[in-house]
């Protein structure tokens, strides 16, 4: 049976809030920062207006103001930006049951093999639009790798259809770069030995070649190449665990960059624990470099809690004890588990006293 997989993304989305809620925004070069907008902040995202003089997430604010000096900065406000996040996703498990969140702008959903997955697309862009004045790019596929690439390409404000047997040929053009998880490393060995340079090119080299070359994640490139992917769309809402996580742009060597992301996913965790009423033990530093290799380590502390302030010491020391500074950073998260419900965690914290 034929999937029908949808891919939405938030076009730019914190700065579009902003305008959402001051009109006088809309068209201008607008950066969202996080950290201090007057001396070390780090670009959280920008307009479409400011992209176009090279302003780009987690960029440096020093260099995204020399780059757009017209820019006008406004500080990050994630539970904002939680809220509008929160009626998109209640919109759509409006559509569909089969929804999986994946940051607070992405999501995939799956529609049932009966109804019309491209009408249902149309439908969900235009209420986003109608009815949350949001702007959104959605792709259509038979599985999620496909629809994510796809969705990229046609963004913002864009809609494609990959029908269901033409994923390898649309995917043979792209940059091979375009395959989620295919960093600088990994391009960079692609070329040397095999001289890829799009997934058409990649689709040719033996998948033997590629095992031997990356482990397992060279079965996931070729099958990646030729659209092929049966990951399921996880829609288990029982809360065994809180996480986010940022995929970068471009990869990351700083710092500074690093841990003001890890700060405000810190403050993203508790502000879920707090809004499902639970606390934590465990807290989680997942890294991913640009070669794919995937990181995670985490500290269980004595009692449970949901403090954004001790999420954010724990994380940020789990991140200057085993981040290799010698690599750089594509992927980084934060997260929780050993979850207890509050009103459970007086007797547990009585019992540790006693």
């Amino acid at each position: 049976m034929v999937r029908q997989i949808l891919h939405l993304d938030l076009d730019a989305f914190y700065a579009t809030v902003e305008m959402l809620l001051n009109p006088a925004l809309r068209g201008k070069p607008l950066i969202v920062a996080m950290g201090d907008v007057n001396t070390r902040g780090v670009v959280a995202t920008a307009s479409y207006e400011a992209r176009k003089f090279g302003v780009h997430s987690a960029m440096g604010l020093r260099e995204a103001k020399r780059l757009c000096p017209q820019a006008i900065i406004v500080p990050a406000r994630h539970k904002i930006y939680s809220e509008h996040s929160a009626r998109v996703m209640n919109l759509l498990r409006e559509m569909s049951p089969r929804v999986e969140q994946v940051s607070i702008d992405e999501a995939y959903l799956e529609i049932e093999a009966e109804r019309d997955g491209v009408a249902a697309a149309r439908e969900i862009q235009r209420r986003i639009h109608e009815e949350l004045q949001l702007s959104c790019t959605i792709a259509v596929a038979s599985n999620k790798l496909v629809s994510k690439i796809a969705c990229n390409t046609v963004k913002p404000r864009g809609f494609i259809v990959i029908p269901n047997g033409d994923e390898e040929k649309f995917l043979a053009p792209l940059p091979v770069g375009k395959i989620p998880g295919a960093g600088h490393v990994t391009r960079a060995k692609l070329k040397a030995k095999w001289n890829v340079e799009t997934i058409g090119d990649l689709a040719r080299v033996p998948i033997e070649e590629l095992r031997a070359e990356f482990g397992k994640n060279g079965a996931y490139l070729a099958d990646a190449a030729r659209g092929m992917d049966d990951s399921p769309i996880i829609t288990d809402r029982a809360t065994k665990s809180i996480s986010q996580e940022n995929t970068f742009d471009r990869d990351v060597r700083t710092r500074d960059v690093l841990e003001k992301y890890l700060d405000e996913m810190c403050a993203g965790v508790a502000r879920e624990l707090v809004a499902e009423e639970l606390k934590a033990r465990t807290i989680i530093l997942k890294l991913r470099y640009e070669d794919f290799t995937t990181m995670t380590r985490q500290v269980t502390l004595r009692a449970p809690m949901a403090d954004e302030t001790i999420i954010r010491k724990h994380a940020r020391e789990l991140l200057q004890q085993h981040w290799d500074t010698r690599r750089a950073v594509r992927l980084l998260g934060v997260g929780v588990h050993n979850l207890v419900e509050i009103e459970g965690t007086w007797q547990m914290e009585l019992q540790m006293g006693e």
